[in-house]
């Protein structure tokens, strides 16, 4: 049995204290951790253009990279798979917030828009004739994201919104002559969201404006593998990303009592193989827990040194 594990590794300056706090809030993943022999490795978002957890469900679904673009690429047509024709290159628009500040701006984290149909179905009858003679084309996905297609030769590499929301946009933001065309196109519909109605009944609901749209993807169709039999438990994501701890420890708790201690035996561990996988934003751990079966199983088993890896780069 395989589970995934989203958000489970935290941002490495609070790693340490709330290493402190994992026998009291989780104590099945505690125990899990003892007995668990850890492969720990580094993961490099800029080299992926995704998540661990996205870089994750593309190799899963069978993913391989193409030439010239990061991996992060396939959630193009990961994400609009069923609703793209084959052999096209799939690129999508999210539609997201920036929040400007003195000398940055910043994306906000796209699960937080909370977007309705209806507001999308409006911000796109603003945004479509601007689409006219432009080489651009666009089609609503669902309510948070768009597919675009883009102009023949335009084929950039960027990064998925989740790796880019709540980082300085400037590093991750293209100003090349390649991308001229999308920034003036995106400036003009920018123009034409703003004090839009549907802005305005956000505002009274206490939601950020939808002001930009966050391009990415690109990659082309593939036959996607079918889901396995792994368990993916994404309840610590959200609050990993935007550094709530809280909120973290809170979701960790729930994770904990009611996801993995149905799952442990008489011992803490689980009665059949298991391996966890382990997800942050720069590290990820492979933990194999394999029953003690024999003599082996009257001897009290060896603990692990966990907080080796928990608190420290891979």
């Amino acid at each position: 049995m395989l589970i995934v594990i989203p958000g489970a590794l935290p941002a490495l300056p609070v790693a340490a204290e709330l290493a402190k706090l994992l026998p009291e809030r989780a104590p099945t993943l505690h125990s899990w951790l003892l007995a668990g022999a850890a492969r720990p490795a580094a993961f490099d978002v800029r080299a992926h253009g995704c998540t661990a957890f996205e870089s994750w469900q593309l190799t899963r679904a069978g993913y391989t990279p193409e030439p010239g673009l990061l991996q992060g690429a396939g959630l193009g047509p990961l994400l609009a798979a069923g609703q793209a024709p084959a052999g096209d290159a799939v690129w999508l628009a999210e539609l997201v917030h920036l929040a400007l500040g003195a000398d940055q701006a910043n994306l906000l984290d796209p699960g937080q828009m909370d977007l309705l149909p209806e507001e999308t179905a409006a911000l796109l009858d603003t945004a479509r004739p601007l689409f006219e003679g432009t080489g651009f084309a666009v089609d609503a996905l669902s309510p948070q994201r768009w597919r675009l297609r883009l102009p023949d030769g335009l084929r950039p590499q960027t990064a998925s919104p989740q790796v880019v929301a709540g980082q300085r946009l400037n590093e991750w933001w293209r100003q090349d002559t390649e991308t001229r065309p999308w920034r003036r196109l995106l400036n003009e519909i920018q123009m034409a969201w703003h004090e839009h109605p549907v802005n305005d009944a956000r505002a009274a609901r206490g939601l950020a404006p939808v002001n930009a749209l966050w391009l990415y993807g690109g990659g082309t169709p593939w036959p996607i593998a079918p889901a396995g039999p792994e368990r993916v438990l994404t309840g610590l994501d959200a609050p990993q990303r935007t550094g709530d701890w809280s909120a973290w420890l809170d979701a960790l708790a729930e994770l904990d009592a009611q996801h993995l201690r149905p799952l442990a035996g008489k011992k803490g561990v689980p009665d059949t193989a298991t391996e966890l996988l382990l997800l942050g934003d720069d590290r990820k751990v492979a933990l194999t827990l394999k029953p003690r079966g024999g003599l082996l199983g009257l001897l009290p088993a060896p603990k692990k040194n966990w907080s080796a890896w928990w608190s420290h780069p891979a």
